[in-house]
């Protein structure tokens, strides 16, 4: 019984000091909003990932304290810091859940390669009659239209079939919330960004897809479907005290069922656009006050140049964004004719264009990210540039082994 006392006056006085040690540190201000089993930076080459963990858990916190090199804190249980764990070869397993990982794989299949397999589900075989009797016939089973949601329109059925719904909380609540998009990129993972992991204070549970309206259910065969989400990999250099690297991959605990309403969307791989115009789709608030809107919207928005965007974003505006506009890792979209715009809620969504070479396909250039405000012509939406971070992605994605 002794001992037991002993253990935990000892524990406390560590749990303390490791507070104040990161107050004073500021890693309590750059709290990175993921929760305990959360993989709060993806190790490099073969190394392990770290993994957010309680203090009792992480073998390697001591030995980091005593060298001053305070872990960054994912969140707090109360008064209970959750610490981002580096990996050790020794693992205290006392209380310890596993956690699902998904490594860096060192060889993996491209976003070109996996594109070119998912223009397939674009069609259907169906029985035509011909002079050698009945035979199949490839036929496109989709919505090959994309307008050239401030200012924007409904999404049609089948056209934005890769469209993810973000869900906060247990499926079985009947109060859980729906608060923000992302795009289906393989049968098992949602690209979203990184600050879509909380909302909130709520961790990201569900993805909910093929669906067009948040409140009805009905919809074309196979109908809208839930899935639960299991692992929530975070950019490794993600913080949300900032706005940049603001990306992040949910996986699904299922495989999901493509239909004409469900199929992954491709990711663009060109860093330099050719283009002017493109199609940002989500949930969100139609103004900076107004209510978030039940129906998928979609707008089209013009990109605008790194040099206006800085000066809508300038440096000293925001700390958040003490860099500036990092025109490798952002892209600023708006409508400064009309207001269009993205919104409140629609944050995570997919910033796309038509596919230039397959049928009924999307390209995902961007991520909503962050903007001012809602409709404003002068205050652009900035997103994440996806093909800055496609090696990323496709490590975790589509490994070979």
């Amino acid at each position: 019984m002794y001992f037991k006392i002993k253990y935990c006056l000892i524990y406390f006085k560590i749990l303390l000091a490791l507070i104040q040690c990161l107050s004073i540190s500021g890693h309590i201000t750059n709290m990175l909003d993921l929760y305990e089993g959360d993989v709060c930076q993806v190790g490099k080459e073969n190394s392990r990932n770290h993994v957010c963990k309680q203090p009792e858990n992480c073998a390697s916190l001591e030995q980091r304290l005593r060298d001053q090199d305070f872990p960054h804190v994912c969140s707090f249980i109360k008064n209970k810091p959750i610490v981002c764990c580096s990996p050790t070869v020794t693992i205290n397993t006392t209380n310890f859940e596993p956690v699902l990982k998904t490594p860096i794989s060192t060889s993996s299949y491209s976003a070109t390669e996996m594109c070119s397999q998912y223009k397939d589900l674009v069609y259907a075989n169906v029985q035509q009659p011909s002079s050698g009797g009945i035979q199949p016939k490839k036929t496109p089973k989709c919505y090959n239209v994309m307008t050239l949601i401030v200012g924007g329109m409904k999404a049609k059925p089948m056209e934005f079939p890769h469209m993810a719904l973000l869900g906060y909380g247990n499926i079985e609540d009947e109060e859980k919330s729906w608060g923000c998009g992302g795009s289906l990129i393989s049968n098992r993972w949602i690209l979203s960004a990184a600050h879509c992991t909380i909302n909130p204070g709520r961790t990201v549970s569900w993805a909910r897809l093929g669906v067009l309206n948040i409140y009805s259910l009905q919809s074309d065969d196979p109908g809208p479907a839930d899935y639960k989400v299991v692992e929530r990999v975070v950019h490794p250099k993600y913080n949300s005290t900032y706005v940049y690297n603001d990306i992040a991959l949910f996986r699904l605990e299922v495989e999901v069922k493509f239909s004409e309403h469900v199929r992954p969307v491709c990711l663009n791989t060109v860093q330099n656009l050719s283009f002017d115009m493109t199609t940002a789709t989500g949930w969100g608030r139609t103004s900076t006050n107004g209510m978030i809107s039940p129906d998928l919207l979609k707008v089209d928005l013009s990109l605008i140049s790194n040099e206006n965007c800085k000066y809508s974003y300038p440096q000293s505006a925001n700390p958040r964004i003490n860099f500036g506009i990092l025109e490798d890792s952002m892209i600023c979209a708006g409508d400064i004719v009309d207001g269009g715009d993205t919104c409140t809620g629609d944050s995570g969504g997919p910033l796309q264009i038509k596919h230039p070479d397959y049928i009924c396909m999307s390209s995902q250039i961007g991520i909503t990210s962050f903007g001012k405000y809602c409709g404003n012509r002068y205050s652009p939406g900035v997103f994440t540039r996806v093909s800055k971070y496609v090696p990323w992605i496709e490590q975790i994605v589509w490994p070979k082994s």
